[in-house]
């Protein structure tokens, strides 16, 4: 099988990696406004046979990505959330509508539990999706991560200091206060879904799936069965170039 470039254009960082039979071989990660740093890295790899790409952010990232890749001469695959691909199907009354990311997450979390699951993405935006025990994306929710968070107080109120701090159950001091109420929000809404999804199945829900820059940070208050993944997207990614070939 030929080497899989597979690369992950988000709202602010962009992944990629080089796979061969589902084995990553080289990785890199860039701020999505430095992407020509990728030029140098790219130019060590071995050529791909197949490149695939998620992305959401800007219009001008993607230009930039193109002209990275134009070296090769392999038409690069962006991809777009389908009906049904690599066991998954996809409720979203319009299937493209779903962001493409979120719709890599959830090929790659099926691929790995065969079962119902919640698959957690935390990066600049959390997502919190729900797949059936037959591999149906049944729907999910989008809320504003950590930064987004602190960010819309600072210019939503006279908090303009603000900055998140540690956690408490009680705090005492306003940065602890943001930086606990945003824990509290993220959390609440992963235990309100996984409680949905028990109710849905007619059971508990055994293991779920998270992902994401900003996963860590709520690792020590998650008490739902969990398993962090990391680079869940460019899992994904994989997974549908190998169904395409």
């Amino acid at each position: 099988m030929p080497h899989i470039l597979a690369i992950d254009s988000g709202n602010s960082f962009v992944k990629w990696g080089l796979f061969n039979h589902g084995r990553c071989l080289k990785q890199g990660k860039v701020q999505y406004d430095k992407i020509q740093n990728v030029k140098n890295d790219f130019k060590e790899l071995q050529a791909p046979g197949s490149i695939i790409i998620s992305h959401v952010a800007r219009a001008a990232t993607k230009n930039q990505i193109s002209e990275q890749i134009s070296s090769w001469p392999v038409k690069p695959h962006w991809i777009r959330s389908c009906a049904f691909q690599c066991g998954v199907s996809n409720s979203y009354s319009d299937p493209a509508q779903l962001g493409c990311d979120r719709w890599a997450s959830l090929i790659a979390a099926w691929e790995m539990q065969q079962q119902a699951c919640l698959v957690i993405n935390v990066g600049t935006a959390v997502t919190i999706d729900a797949l059936s025990q037959s591999g149906e994306f049944l729907g999910g929710i989008i809320l504003p991560g950590f930064q987004l968070m602190l960010n819309s107080l600072q210019l939503g109120t006279q908090l303009f200091n603000a900055d998140m701090s540690t956690y408490e159950d009680f705090p005492v001091s306003t940065n602890s206060a943001i930086q606990s109420g945003i824990i509290h929000s993220v959390i609440g809404a992963i235990e309100r879904m996984n409680n949905l999804l028990s109710m849905k199945i007619n059971q508990p829900v055994k293991t779920s799936i998270i992902s994401g820059g900003a996963a860590s940070l709520l690792f020590p208050f998650i008490k739902i069965p969990i398993k962090a993944i990391d680079n869940l997207v460019l899992k994904g990614l994989v997974l549908i170039a190998e169904d395409s070939l």
